[in-house]
């Protein structure tokens, strides 16, 4: 017999859940390859932070008790790297978390939040699972990037809106946001509705940034009271599948979240392996150098393709899928998926001529350059052979 149960909310029922990158495991089954690079989903591509991994050997031992549910030590840790106190921290499984605790403490169904075309899509998620709506403000077709009045005017064209979500730089497009129009937007921003107003800044790419005009959080945190932000551990310290993510704010902000965030929400050897890659900045130095050496090989490279992408203050790369390869995103995905490369098609962000492609390690570089400009002289061969008969001469 047929369960009778509840109706589903009717904004769960149109929700579609986040889609993760290809997982290697699974596309070495799908394709009986023996070995997959996977430059899909903005990983650290030299794995976790070797104080980290020791770390977790030593502490594996006390498994069977509960994690410090206040989680002290990372917080202590957290506030001397930040320069913040104690209380300006709150912990979270995964930045993920830390955006939903704020959709659930401050918004109710109906209200809104406010973000951009091509943002990252968590933000969307999060709130649709709450009833929140979510308002896009547009971006600049060509570019992509941000149009900060146009996300002012979002932000004035609903009295309900309650926070504001905007990565900087952001997730899939790489664009930033530098330091003179960020802060004229956020004093214009926490003005409106009178103040009461919280502008969340996802800095999860802070520590690949090269550029030196992208404002650093902690002066704007001090500055501007609204304020979040938000960091991750799953990026240049190579801790994704332990899911720590940490936000910065006044405590007063942070407090409700506090409120209805779940007791132990991060285990015990993700609390140690986060406090102890902090401390490894060689580490993180060297994650650093790999990525803008990497970053330079794949714009030489797709420079030489003529593939046009953006350029980028992350550890990845949007490229023009449709006009380097006259192909889709997904199309270009698919090909090389079963070349052994997993790139990313970000469709979901509205972004179906695009393909995003994470920074890897010297070798997996290598591979994943050669699959692409294979399929380029695939699908051009005039013009590859005209760019090849050209570099013979260069090099002459």
């Amino acid at each position: 017999m047929k369960a009778s149960l509840p109706d589903v909310a009717p904004y769960i029922q149109s929700l579609v859940p986040y889609v993760p990158g290809k997982p290697i495991e699974e596309t070495q089954r799908e394709y009986g390859l023996k070995k997959v690079y996977k430059l899909a989903s903005n990983e650290n591509p030299l794995g976790p932070a070797p104080r980290a991994i020791k770390r977790l050997a030593k502490d594996s031992k006390d498994l069977h008790r509960y994690p410090d549910a206040a989680a002290y030590r990372l917080k202590q840790a957290l506030a001397k790297h930040s320069g913040h106190d104690a209380s300006w921290i709150s912990v979270g499984n995964g930045s993920n978390e830390l955006i939903d605790l704020l959709v659930r403490a401050y918004c109710v169904p109906g209200d809104a939040i406010v973000t951009h075309q091509a943002a990252f899509v968590a933000y969307r998620i999060c709130a649709q699972a709450h009833g929140v709506r979510t308002l896009e403000a547009h971006v600049d077709p060509l570019t992509l990037s941000v149009d900060l009045q146009a996300m002012l005017d979002t932000i004035t064209s609903d009295s309900r809106v309650k926070l504001v979500f905007l990565a900087n730089p952001n997730n899939p497009t790489g664009r930033y946001i530098s330091e003179r129009p960020l802060r004229e937007f956020l004093q214009k921003a926490t003005q409106l509705h009178g103040g009461k107003l919280l502008i969340v800044l996802d800095y999860a790419y802070w520590e690949y940034v090269t550029e030196a005009d992208l404002p650093s959080p902690e002066s704007l945190l001090r500055e501007f009271p609204q304020v979040v932000v938000l960091h991750t551990f799953s990026k240049v310290y190579g801790l994704a599948g332990l899911r720590v993510g940490y936000a910065c704010a006044r405590p007063e902000i942070l407090q409700s979240c506090e409120k209805i965030r779940m007791p132990f929400n991060l285990n015990s050897l993700a609390l140690t392996a986060a406090e102890e890659a902090l401390l490894d900045t060689g580490f993180v130095k060297k994650a650093r150098k790999v990525n803008a050496e990497g970053m330079k090989l794949w714009e030489k490279s797709l420079h030489e393709m003529e593939v046009p992408f953006l350029p980028s203050q992350g550890n990845f790369l949007l490229i023009h899928a449709r006009h380097g390869f006259g192909m889709s995103g997904f199309e270009v995905f698919d090909h090389c998926l079963k070349k052994g490369v997993i790139f990313r098609p970000v469709s979901n962000y509205g972004l179906s001529d695009y393909l995003r492609i994470s920074i890897g390690t010297p070798p997996e570089n290598a591979v994943a350059v050669k699959v692409l400009a294979e399929l380029k002289a695939e699908r051009f061969p005039a013009s590859s052979a005209k760019r090849s008969s050209s570099g013979k001469k260069t090099r002459s």
